[in-house]
């Protein structure tokens, strides 16, 4: 084994917590595994048998197979038509309900959705979302980084399964436009611009291609994002834009004003903290703003400097999930990214501390974490400390090592 190698293994040892190493994380990984694998199997199974105390499988799927379905045998009008596509989400699960509020581009990509039976249609879906998820995190090999059994136990990619949501979709994409941003800027502003069927997740990626002089993949972003939008409107029409801006603005303003709802308490976001808390909408918009100003600064800084691109890559996805006042727990699986990025950057040079080992391991869990307020209201939202707390990590590890270079 080579000298520097033999150094950094040792350093890494030194530092790690001894509840945290390699060996242990596989471990305990391939437990938590086997735990979320055998929850949703149950579930599965109960749901199959129609166990009336068994929640619906898929139940955020249901109002995008729901809105396909309106616009194959109605039209794609139909699908924001309250009573339509409540009728057609009662003839799938009973008493639970949720209207569309998503853009064009979105119901472009989820159109042909109910051409197939809604249980293998969900499978599909989530098949998918796990694979590209997973396609875009090949292991690396190198000591120090994360276990790939760590990578496929990640709890958000089961909670975002359970929901049938399309944040492993919005994760593959984001993890496309990072990784392969040196290589293919080109791809990387590809998928950069795919992410417009949920555009406030994409909101950073220009400024960063500009920072940091990816002209080609802002290009590129510029070029996909247009198209997109362009394609769907020739489908659609301007009147579904219309209408699903109308939509977003009723859903906003129903969500704002109501803190104690269910939304709310699902959302790990300071905006949605502070409304459970009491504050009033302008004095949690101003907290909130106050907090995610400095983030996109610190994190444009960083991508117009010379830091590691693990580093940038991770703080550029905290960032966008912090700026979000909106933001489901399912999106975590977002997480997954800074996690990955931020133990291959760990491989390279000793940059980490006990606490930043904790902190990891806490956004690790976070996404399942986070589940726990939607039943339980008194408990607030964690990821309000855990996401602030993994991007000073994120900085502070780049200050470490820009003070003490290997």
């Amino acid at each position: 084994m080579p000298i520097a190698d033999v150094e950094i293994d040792e350093a890494v040892a030194q530092r790690e917590p001894s509840w945290l190493g390699r060996k242990r994380i596989v471990v305990y990984s391939a437990v938590f595994l086997l735990c979320q694998l055998l929850v949703l199997a149950i579930w599965a199974v109960r749901w199959m048998l129609h166990d009336t105390g068994a929640a619906p499988m898929g139940v955020d799927f249901r109002v995008f197979w729901s809105a396909s379905y309106l616009s194959l045998h109605d039209s794609p009008l139909a699908a924001f038509d309250l009573s339509r596509i409540g009728d057609v989400e009662d003839s799938l699960f009973p008493d639970h309900y949720a209207p569309w509020v998503y853009p064009p581009t979105f119901q472009l990509l989820i159109y042909p959705l109910a051409l197939l039976p809604y249980a293998l249609s969900y499978a599909s879906f989530c098949a998918v979302g796990i694979a590209c998820l997973l396609w875009a995190f090949p292991p690396t090999g190198r000591r120090g980084s994360l276990p790939w059994i760590a990578v496929v136990a990640f709890p958000g990619i089961w909670v975002a399964t359970a929901h049938g949501q399309n944040s492993l979709l919005t994760a593959a994409l984001a993890a496309g436009a990072l990784g392969l941003l040196e290589r293919r800027p080109w791809l990387a502003g590809v998928c950069a611009g795919m992410l417009m069927f949920k555009p406030q997740l994409a909101v950073l990626f220009p400024l960063l291609f500009f920072c940091a002089r990816h002209f080609r993949a802002l290009a590129a972003m510029a070029v996909t994002a247009t198209l997109f939008i362009v394609v769907s409107t020739l489908i659609f029409g301007i009147p579904l834009w219309i209408k699903s801006f109308e939509a977003a603005s009723w859903f906003n303003t129903t969500i704002v004003n109501d803190a104690a709802s269910g939304v709310m308490r699902a959302t790990p976001s300071i905006f949605a903290t502070l409304r459970r808390l009491g504050a009033s909408v302008p004095v949690a918009y101003a907290i909130h703003a106050a907090i995610a100003i400095p983030v996109v600064l610190a994190t444009l800084r960083l991508w117009t400097r010379s830091a590691p691109f693990e580093v940038k890559a991770a703080a550029a996805v905290i960032a966008t999930l912090l700026i979000q006042p909106y933001l489901l727990y399912y999106d975590l699986a977002w997480l997954l990214l800074p996690i990955v990025y931020l133990c291959d950057d760990r491989t390279t040079r000793n940059a980490w501390t006990r606490l930043d080992g904790t902190i990891l391991c806490l956004a690790w869990c976070l996404p399942l974490a986070s589940v726990l307020p939607t039943y339980f209201p008194e408990i607030l939202q964690p990821g309000v400390l855990v996401l602030p707390a993994l991007f000073i990590v994120t900085i502070a590890t780049n200050c470490r090592k820009a003070s003490h270079p290997s």
